[in-house]
């Protein structure tokens, strides 16, 4: 039997982006006009063109040895990086388009955990201030550990709060 009473489910997502959430869109929004504003003319700064110049190995066993051990930056990003290169290209675009991406997920990051901690005034004002201040969204279009860093360390404050504050015990969590 088909139940006429259920609703499409992007019905319900359009029902999830009300009140304080439809503001923390318009927020991350935004945020990803701050982010993307002229963004095929952002040039690489020397600290990613001195990433991405051990970037270049033909075995992994070399990149390992003079791209990752010689640096003192964290090694996942430049590992990111590896391959990543590999398959988009050198382009400006293509190499700062993941870590804009990580900047924009933060603001929302943000709005979540300020909203589950404090309350949705916290969550808005917070996301609001790393949305349009010049380091975040400056950092956010360099292709360094600074936005995915921001990203992750926010993603693991999330999924911690699920386990301590709401007593979410799921394997995902």
């Amino acid at each position: 039997m088909i139940n006429l009473n259920k609703k499409p489910i992007f019905f319900n997502t359009f029902q999830y982006f009300k009140g304080d959430n439809l503001i923390a869109l318009f927020i991350t929004i935004i945020a990803a006009i701050l982010r993307f504003y002229r963004f095929s003319e952002i040039p690489y700064t020397l600290d990613e063109l001195s990433a991405l110049s051990r970037t270049n190995y033909n075995s992994f066993s070399d990149f390992i040895r003079l791209g990752i051990l010689v640096d003192n930056h964290p090694a996942g990003i430049q590992f990111f990086l590896f391959f990543w290169v590999k398959v988009f290209g050198y382009s400006e675009m293509a190499v700062k388009f993941p870590f804009i991406l990580s900047g924009i997920a933060s603001v929302w990051l943000v709005y979540i955990i300020g909203k589950k901690w404090f309350n949705s005034t916290v969550g808005l004002l917070s996301s609001a201030f790393i949305a349009t201040i010049q380091y975040t969204v400056m950092y956010s279009q360099i292709e360094r550990p600074y936005a995915s860093g921001l990203f992750f360390f926010l993603l693991l404050i999330y999924f911690w709060s699920n386990i301590i504050i709401e007593k979410r015990y799921k394997i995902y969590n």
